[in-house]
């Protein structure tokens, strides 16, 4: 199957500071191109699948240099346009010594918020797709009316819908919706993937598992939790287990969940051919855990990496791992 991801493309200006031989009072950020649902799609691209990104770049030398590494690294842009109006947006991140990261971001009038259901090429929903997304595009109510849509269409046309929940809060026009606008946009999805420190945040410790069920009972067919280097656990509605992560020496862990999003929509990719099929698939414990050695190892290398789209791995990259 095809991977449609949907959202934004940005710059990451990944700080120096920390890094061996560099001088504390001698900051500077070196430029990457990044953004979670454009990460997703370069993950896919890169292992060797067919993936798309829906969106809008702006038009300024940031925005070109996107669209050109986008398409060089494989990423199919016949539904990435550019904004009339608006600027890529701009994500300044730091890192502390074990690679994990703090984010300033420069969205005001950014090119990925200038949506409209206008935007919505009949192509999109031509075929079943994997269709991947995050929480930033129920962030605010004009993205919300598109992701509405959107979803619609993409059920009729079979395609399955997975949620990476990937929560940004300044992406938020108010930040207190985000528990009950993903809640609501969790329940119309096919599978979810979060980690506990979201979960955490949105709903409390102590409620992750009953909110967990609840997904499960509106429909959702797979949830998957990460928690750092922890095991991932994974929920289906006849299944549960924990599968381990690598041991692996963090640098940057920028790209860590998009790259196992990407390995593990890589793998299904070959494995299911619509909805139907996924809802199957997903009772079978043993072919997730198959998924998530894939993944886990996608995300491994990641985050012995420096930087998004340059830290994904290539099938190569993960033979090499293994060995």
């Amino acid at each position: 199957m095809q991977i449609l991801c949907m959202g934004e493309a940005l710059i990451d200006m990944l700080s120096t500071k920390g890094k061996p031989g560099v001088d504390e009072n001698n900051e500077s950020f070196r430029k990457f191109a990044g953004g979670a649902p454009a990460n997703v799609a370069v993950a896919a691209a890169k292992l060797g699948g067919e993936s798309y990104l829906f969106g809008k770049l702006g038009k300024d030398q940031f925005g070109d240099y996107l669209l050109k590494t986008l398409k060089a690294l494989g990423v199919n842009t016949r539904f990435t346009t550019y904004s009339d109006k608006g600027k890529t947006a701009l994500a300044f991140v730091g890192l502390d010594a074990d690679g994990e990261r703090s984010f300033d971001f420069y969205i005001e009038n950014a090119a990925h918020i200038d949506l409209s259901v206008k935007d919505l090429d009949d192509g999109l929903f031509a075929c079943p797709r994997i269709v991947s997304f995050c929480s930033g595009s129920v962030s605010m109510p004009s993205l919300r009316d598109v992701t509405k849509e959107a979803i619609k269409g993409f059920k009729q046309a079979g395609s399955i819908l997975c949620l990476d929940i990937n929560l940004r809060p300044a992406f938020w026009d108010d930040a207190a919706l985000a528990p009950e606008k993903i809640d609501e946009t969790a329940r119309q999805v096919d599978f979810i993937k979060a980690s506990k420190e979201e979960l955490v945040e949105l709903y409390g410790e102590a409620n992750i598992e009953g909110r967990i069920q609840s997904w499960l009972a509106a429909g959702v067919s797979l949830v998957l939790v990460t928690n750092g280097g922890e095991p991932v656990v994974f929920y289906s509605k006849d299944t549960q287990g924990v599968f381990p992560t690598p041991d692996v020496n963090a640098v940057d862990t920028t790209a860590a969940g998009d790259a196992f999003v990407g390995g593990f929509l890589y793998q299904l990719s070959s494995q299911v051919t619509d909805c139907d099929s996924f809802k199957a698939w997903s009772q079978n414990a043993e072919e997730i855990m198959h998924a998530l050695q894939f993944a886990t190892q996608c995300g491994a290398h990641a985050v012995s990496h420096y930087g998004a789209f340059d830290a994904l791995p290539t099938q190569q990259d993960i033979q090499q791992q293994k060995a």
